[in-house]
């Protein structure tokens, strides 16, 4: 079990934890790193981030079915097999869309989500996953 200290660490690093901790269960898109590192270093609560992230990460493999209707855990109905995280802390929201696959999941493509529905624009980041997903990038 990983212990993360309360005082933040280099988000590299944190990133690095999630993918020993997590890497056998979860796939993740090479270009996901540097959105999640540059993210969540801007963030302000990167423990607090991380440790809700992996915390969920958790939970999803314990799950059959993964449209069980969590509140954090959403099917894209308009989308075929896309689905958000939504990850919040000190009143910032963000979003991981990730896929499923024969190996498990896929971590896509990770932005910060404004307040607000109507501010919030899956399409312009669900085609960035999807291109992900099919390896067009």
């Amino acid at each position: 079990k990983i212990v993360l200290k309360e005082r933040a660490q280099e988000p590299q690093k944190l990133y690095k934890l999630v993918e020993i901790t997590l890497g056998n269960k979860y796939q993740f898109h090479e270009d996901f790193a540097p959105e999640f590192v540059e993210l969540i270093s801007k963030s302000g609560s990167e423990v607090k981030l991380l440790k809700q992230l992996m915390g969920r990460l958790r939970m999803i493999i314990e799950l059959d079915d993964i449209d069980c209707g969590l509140k954090w855990l959403e099917k894209l109905k308009a989308y075929d097999n896309m689905y958000s995280l939504h990850l919040d802390a000190d009143s910032k929201n963000y979003r991981i869309l990730f896929s499923k696959n024969e190996k498990g999941k896929l971590f896509l493509h990770m932005f910060y989500e404004k307040d607000g529905k109507t501010n919030t624009s899956y399409e312009k980041h669900v085609p960035i996953a999807i291109s992900r997903r099919d390896g067009t990038t």
